[in-house]
């Protein structure tokens, strides 16, 4: 059985014949250690104690890079079996089967200090179920780091001939600029603590090519800089529930 790709899975495009190469690898690093970050500037020393799960794993290479970072106890939700059994090569994590609209996750309820949704409320045609039902998954004081596409007017311009790179995933049904993302937290009872747009200049051919290797040599985080940041892949929220914040 070939296992580069769960064909059944459409919402997740990526193979893993790309992440296990060198390319792939400075790919997944570039997008990925922002968020691990994120998540050590708010845990502190008891990062690697914590007990973390991530919803809608694709092929397990998030869990994969927070095994690396030494986090023991790491868990994971999909709705696609055999995703979960590529993700399962890639990772030590537990992981189970299930799916965000389901009235009831296969997880333990307020089980989980960090809950982790990257690149997939997109996906959702009611985005603010997701919001709703996380923070019953949530310890006291814990958080939710979650990812979607940045939608702005780089991205908008992705159909352009010869100047976008277009979506290739034909899932994403609620791509919303940060704003929306913003409001949904808010209205859903959580305070946003951190927010980014990275983790790639992206959307528009050639300007990656240039200015990514013009902010190396300047050394300066393109993250950071507004109108650059407009062609960011991702639009990043770290939040908490209001609910939840220690006594």
């Amino acid at each position: 059985m070939n296992l580069d790709r769960d064909k059944d899975n459409i919402t997740f495009v990526g193979r893993m014949d790309f992440f296990g190469s060198e390319e792939g690898g400075r790919f997944l690093e570039q997008k990925f250690r922002p968020r691990i970050d994120a998540l050590k500037e708010y845990f502190g020393p008891r990062f690697t104690e914590i007990e973390l799960l991530d919803i809608g794993i694709g092929y397990g290479m998030f869990l994969k890079t927070v095994d690396k970072d030494g986090v023991k106890r790491v868990f994971g939700m999909d709705p696609f079996p055999k995703s979960i059994e590529i993700a399962r090569r890639n990772t030590s994590a537990e992981i189970f089967e299930g799916d965000i609209l389901d009235d009831r996750w296969p997880v333990e309820k307020q089980g989980y200090d960090a809950v982790t949704c990257m690149d997939v409320v997109e996906h959702l045609e009611d985005p603010s179920i997701f919001f709703h039902k996380v923070k019953e998954y949530l310890r006291e004081g814990g958080i939710v780091l979650v990812t979607t596409p940045n939608k702005s007017l780089p991205y908008m311009m992705r159909s352009i001939p010869l100047i976008g790179r277009k979506d290739p995933n034909p899932t994403h049904i609620n791509v919303r600029r940060p704003a929306y993302w913003r409001r949904l937290a808010l209205e859903n009872g959580f305070e946003i603590l951190k927010e980014w747009r990275g983790e790639h200049l992206t959307h528009i051919r050639f300007i990656p090519r240039v200015l990514t290797p013009l902010f190396r040599i300047l050394r300066l985080d393109h993250r950071r800089i507004p109108l650059v940041n407009a062609f960011e892949q991702s639009f990043c929220m770290v939040l908490r529930p209001i609910a939840l914040l220690p006594s």
